[in-house]
């Protein structure tokens, strides 16, 4: 997973709890329910929200169900970091998650309301998600997360249609909201079809309203040597020593591999109030 927020560790759900109006005397031209409190049936839904916010925050992307390569990122993010409580997941010798083919699909149905098959597993991502044959079942690593939050608020109910806000906040002491979302559900129409089914709801749309993070910039660097377990000094192309932060497991693999001396390149963000550069991927 590209490491776009590197702070992640926990998700938490925070629900408000305000008493409900009384219903007025005139009628309402829609049956609307509206509460900060979500259906107990709903709590879950925000992990596949979660999953989605750091999907589209970290890769710069919108709600896309029909696009290979979205499809099978944002489902990456949801089995990596949830998909390990499945009963059904195992994990193999060299500490990758297991995946059956019948889970992915469940899971995919919580990402997507259009949901009809699993699409084709995009060469892009063959790095981090293989399809085994003799196991119908995929492999990947387990999620990262960093220090954040996905709150959920401003519930609502129209009709067959539920709507909701989701914002994804940063746990540090500023608890600085990285970004928000508009998210549109409805019942999970293959629930019934499910044995213990968790997620009863499906995402029909997730739009983004509001965004801290910006996007990564990418460099090429001559690797100086690490200054501790997540700091490398390098020399950028001007000529100019900088010190970069790194967290991601697959960079740090690929640091430690290096020599002084060594040509790579990689993509960064920039904390504008701390000065920090960080990297995300390595190429």
């Amino acid at each position: 997973m590209k490491k776009y927020i590197i702070y992640i560790i926990t998700g938490l759900l925070l629900f408000g709890t305000t008493g409900c109006s009384e219903k007025t005397k005139e009628p309402q031209p829609e049956q609307k329910e509206t509460s900060t409190t979500l259906p107990q049936e709903m709590t879950a839904m925000v992990e596949p929200i979660d999953s989605l916010a750091r999907c589209m925050l970290e890769n710069n992307k919108t709600y896309a169900p029909t696009d290979t390569e979205f499809f099978w990122s944002a489902l990456y993010y949801f089995l990596g970091e949830y998909g390990v409580d499945h009963p059904l997941v195992s994990e193999t010798d060299d500490g990758r998650l297991k995946v059956p083919r019948k889970v992915a699909q469940e899971y995919a149905i919580a990402l997507f309301a259009n949901y009809n098959n699993l699409l084709p597993l995009p060469e892009t991502l063959s790095g981090s998600i293989t399809f085994d044959k003799d196991w119908d079942a995929f492999l990947l690593e387990r999620g990262d997360r960093g220090l954040t939050e996905t709150v959920l608020s401003d519930y609502k109910k129209v009709d067959d249609t539920y709507t909701i806000t989701a914002k994804l906040v940063s746990t540090m002491e500023e608890q600085e909201v990285l970004g928000e979302w508009d998210i549109t559900m409805q019942k999970n129409v293959f629930a019934d079809g499910i044995e213990n089914p968790k997620y009863f709801y499906s995402i029909v749309d997730m739009t983004q309203i509001s965004s801290l993070v910006l996007p990564p910039q990418g460099i090429s660097a001559i690797f100086n040597g690490l200054s501790d377990n997540h700091t490398v000094e390098v020399t950028l192309e001007d000529g100019t020593i900088q010190a970069f932060q790194f967290y991601d497991s697959t960079v740090s693999e690929k640091l430690h591999s290096l020599t002084e001396g060594d040509a790579f390149s990689m993509k960064y963000i920039r904390d504008d109030k701390t000065g920090t550069l960080t990297i995300l991927e390595m190429n």
